[in-house]
């Protein structure tokens, strides 16, 4: 009798567990579901509502140190300046493949990371020592707009999707392999058909 009294406690308490495991499964599920979608938005490459938040948030070229300077910030006609520091006694061709690698990262990251179809970009190098001191004679500017930026990935890349351009590194969005190709594999290539 005893026996009998212990199964049927025994099974009272494994199906009051299955019933109450039952709702929390469900709940996990749901949980599951819930940080599956937030784990999806945080996996995809920031956007910008404009390119002064874009450069705020890459720490590539700062105004503060003349790095970086807003010509026009009117969207129809957007116009910056980027400048890198060289040495004079680089080598001429290093000095003219800064200029046009500075050019190409700004315009695919400027179509990565914001939703602005056209800008202006200028590059011009500064001095390692004075960063005051710009060297005009290396300076070039091109105008670019997303569709014709699209159809360069798309020659060089296979895709006209900007986000393969970077990789998440912890919490950092960084150039990946594929911004590399376009900057430094196909550096003249791409910029020649980036100013067209």
């Amino acid at each position: 009798m005893k026996r009998i009294i212990l199964i049927q406690i025994s099974a009272a308490i494994l199906l009051g567990c299955n019933s109450e495991n039952k709702p929390t499964e469900d709940t996990s599920i749901e949980n599951n579901k819930t940080e599956n979608i937030v784990q999806e938005s945080e996996e995809t490459l920031p956007q910008f509502s404009s390119v002064r938040e874009m450069f705020a948030d890459a720490s590539d070229f700062y105004e503060e140190n003349g790095s970086l300077k807003f010509i026009s910030e009117d969207t129809s006609n957007l116009h910056v300046q980027v400048s890198k520091p060289i040495l004079e006694s680089d080598i001429e061709s290093v000095k003219e493949e800064i200029v046009k690698r500075d050019i190409i990262y700004v315009a695919f990251q400027t179509f990565a990371q914001t939703d602005l179809n056209k800008l202006t970009i200028t590059a011009i190098p500064n001095d390692m020592e004075n960063p005051k001191k710009y060297y005009d004679r290396y300076k070039k500017a091109v105008t670019v707009d997303r569709e014709r930026a699209k159809t360069i990935l798309k020659k060089y890349l296979g895709s006209e999707d900007f986000e393969i351009l970077y990789k998440k590194d912890g919490t950092l969005w960084l150039p990946n392999e594929n911004f590399s190709k376009l900057k430094f594999e196909n550096l003249n290539a791409v910029y020649s058909d980036l100013s067209k």
